[in-house]
């Protein structure tokens, strides 16, 4: 048996063991407790950004998840009206938005490699003859356009001075702006629509939606820009410290995702094409 001093010491190395043993279990959950987390906001804007809790949360986001996995940060994304989305992360309350031209957002910091590029095409229903030919085409046109979208510098100029005329602009805001615009068409109160044609194809790509692709048709693309208006990104709040930061992983995690292939994987999940090719073109 243990007696005196013996024992004491005894107690007090059962006391240290239990006490490093209990640090080792508490050290890992506490590492992740502590886990750097960045927030990114967008409203739903299939394949770019899509419904967070599904398996196909947009791609954009799947890129973006990967690349500051590979920095130990985490990334939470959500939904919000567009406008509000950049209202708030221009005031710091988010890290980033989803899908950003720099027209959009100038004074965000963006990375130096996009993350995607938009093409934005104007939609009627089949029977229509109607094809964009400028913007004075669409004076006697109604078309449904989305509330702080930025299309290109002459289309938002006049849908700035037409906004207050519904004959020639109607906006909508919200999650579901695009189908309620498409509802609009079919009923006849709009007769155009503005989207980006990778989301219209993918919205309409669905079985369901096979009646409302036979009923619409493209009439013609928004003409791109100089200024590369057409590229989009995940941009960053001016009021966060570290968005340059998060700019320069996003940018050098892009490109290394593009070498080593996992950016197909990703963009093969959506049925895209890497966008690498038409960025060249800009």
């Amino acid at each position: 048996l243990l007696k005196g001093p013996v024992l004491k010491r005894e107690i007090e190395m059962k006391k240290i063991w239990i006490f490093l043993a209990a640090a080792c279990v508490l050290m890992p959950l506490q590492s992740w407790a502590q886990q750097e987390t960045i927030t990114l906001v967008a409203d739903g804007w299939c394949p770019y950004n899509c419904e967070p809790s599904s398996d196909r949360p947009g791609y954009m986001v799947e890129v973006a998840t990967a690349a500051f996995a590979k920095h130990g940060i985490k990334v939470e994304y959500s939904n919000l009206p567009w406008a509000r989305a950049i209202e708030d992360t221009r005031a710091g309350k988010y890290t980033g938005i989803i899908g950003a031209y720099y027209s959009d957002a100038p004074d965000f910091i963006y990375p130096q490699t996009p993350q995607g590029i938009c093409r934005f095409a104007f939609y009627v229903r089949s029977e229509d003859s109607w094809n964009y030919s400028g913007i004075p085409s669409l004076k006697e046109r109604t078309l449904g356009a989305i509330n702080d979208y930025s299309y290109n510098v002459d289309l938002d100029d006049y849908i700035l001075n037409n906004k207050e005329n519904t004959k020639n602009v109607q906006i909508l805001s919200g999650d579901n702006a695009l189908d309620n615009n498409l509802k609009k068409l079919l009923m006849k109160r709009i007769n155009t629509v503005i989207e980006d044609r990778q989301v219209m194809a993918y919205y309409l790509s669905p079985p369901e939606y096979e009646e409302v692709k036979n009923s619409i048709r493209e009439a013609g693309i928004l003409p791109d820009e100089e200024d590369g208006n057409g590229i989009i990104f995940i941009a960053f709040s001016p009021s966060n410290e570290n968005s340059s930061k998060y700019a320069k992983i996003l940018s050098d995690e892009t490109q290394n995702m593009r070498k080593s292939g996992e950016l197909k994987k990703i963009l093969d999940k959506y049925g895209i094409e890497d966008f690498s090719s038409e960025l060249s073109k800009e």
